[in-house]
């Protein structure tokens, strides 16, 4: 284990730190946390102003510390500089504990958001984050445990990405496992209330997320209707409890997803569930999830024509029917005067008028669908570009003017 400390200007006395049933007096809390926890290497950073005040005294204090230069942090290029000094003297996978009590100026917040990255970036562990919490007036100064609010920048990550993607995963695993802890800790003898809706609120949304990241509308109808029947008040009060920071995205998160919400949706009724349907592509063109979006509204042209022909959807056989139709529509579109009109564009024709724009739109769909399941190994392939533009800017006006009765 690493131990990252920093010394700063200030006049340091000397004080007996605590932590938990443990005690040492120094000057420098980092000597109190090496002696506390099984520190093998202990990197200090200072400044110049620092190195002159305090280098030789800490020392004698930490005599294993290797000391790691830094400006005093005074613009944006020594706020960066100081960033890769501390990322530079982790090696990935490496376990760290830091002390940000002696730090200068602003450094503290720096550092802390260097850990954050260090997680992310390089899957380095942070066994805790400690300050001193110097108390002149008497002869025990406590170390306080700042390591819980690491939790918030997981709860700023989860929240962003449900934010922009609409993917509630990350979420629910905060909240899946806030009560495994919870338990696996055994505060259910010590506390007033213990979690039960938490973790099946948090399994919910994450398999909402999977159900909407990998295009499984049914699925999702299903597991939005589940979401719904957990008691409510009982999931506020456990989160104003237990997870405070999702308390202001709770009442966000099951409106959005609300919305989808449809017991058995297999044997509901078909158009009830195509409208749920095309509220999930309207989501997806909103978050910008273009491949689900194109995706999905294949199938949708198909289920809604199956519907308005008075088929079951749902029926492979029933669907082939209509794909194979839709394709004759395509090539007699091509050359009308030439090529003649197939039986199906007259079973087409019985619940689409304007079977030219069905006809362009199936062939968009049916290209863009195809090269997306190629993953671009054809000979002219679509660009990305002109995929996303069109999700974005036609898409949802071509279903609406072609099926309008239907979402």
């Amino acid at each position: 284990m690493k131990l990252l400390t920093f010394l700063g200007t200030n006049t340091y006395c000397s004080t007996t730190y605590g932590w938990q049933d443990q005690g040492k007096q120094t000057e420098y809390v980092a000597a109190a946390l090496a002696e506390f926890f099984p520190v093998e290497t202990i990197q200090v950073f200072l400044t110049a102003e620092a190195r002159a005040k305090h280098w030789q005294a800490f020392q004698q204090a930490v005599p294993q510390a290797k000391d790691i230069d830094i400006p005093s942090g005074q613009s944006e290029d020594e706020l960066w500089h100081i960033f890769e000094a501390v990322v530079n003297s982790v090696e990935p996978g490496e376990t760290i504990i830091l002390d940000v009590t002696h730090s200068f100026r602003s450094i503290p917040l720096f550092v802390f958001l260097a850990g954050i990255y260090l997680q992310k970036a390089r899957n380095v562990k942070i066994a805790g984050v400690y300050y001193g919490a110097y108390e002149r007036d008497r002869k025990r100064s406590p170390i306080f445990d700042l390591t819980p609010t690491l939790k918030f920048a997981e709860w700023l990550t989860a929240t962003d990405k449900f934010l922009n993607t609409g993917s509630a995963k990350e979420l629910g695993q905060l909240l899946s496992t806030i009560q495994q802890d919870f338990y696996r800790q055994g505060r259910q003898n010590q506390e007033p209330i213990a979690p039960m809706a938490l973790r099946q609120f948090g399994d919910r949304i994450q398999a909402i997320s999977d159900s909407i990241e990998l295009v499984r509308p049914l699925k999702l109808m299903e597991e939005t209707a589940r979401l719904e029947k957990i008691p409510n008040e009982t999931l506020k009060t456990e989160v104003g409890m237990f997870a405070q920071p999702f308390a202001l995205l709770l009442d966000r998160i099951q409106a959005d997803y609300s919305q989808f919400a449809l017991d058995n949706p297999r044997q509901a009724d078909a158009r009830q569930a195509l409208v749920k349907q095309f509220d999930l592509l309207c989501w997806y063109v909103d978050k910008s999830l273009s491949a689900q979006a194109i995706l999905l509204s294949r199938e949708w042209v198909v289920s809604a024509l199956c519907v308005g022909l008075g088929r079951d959807y749902l029926q492979k056989s029933e669907r082939e029917v209509i794909e194979q139709s839709l394709n004759q529509l395509v090539e007699w579109a091509k050359d009308k005067d030439h090529n003649p009109k197939p039986i199906a564009a007259d079973a087409l024709g019985s619940v689409m008028t304007n079977l030219e724009g069905l006809s362009k739109l199936w062939s968009q769909l049916r290209d863009m669908r195809n090269d997306l399941a190629h993953t671009e190994m054809r000979q002219n392939s679509l660009s990305a570009s002109d995929m996303t533009r069109f999700v974005r800017e036609k898409l949802l006006t071509r279903l609406r003017e072609l099926f309008g009765d239907l979402n």
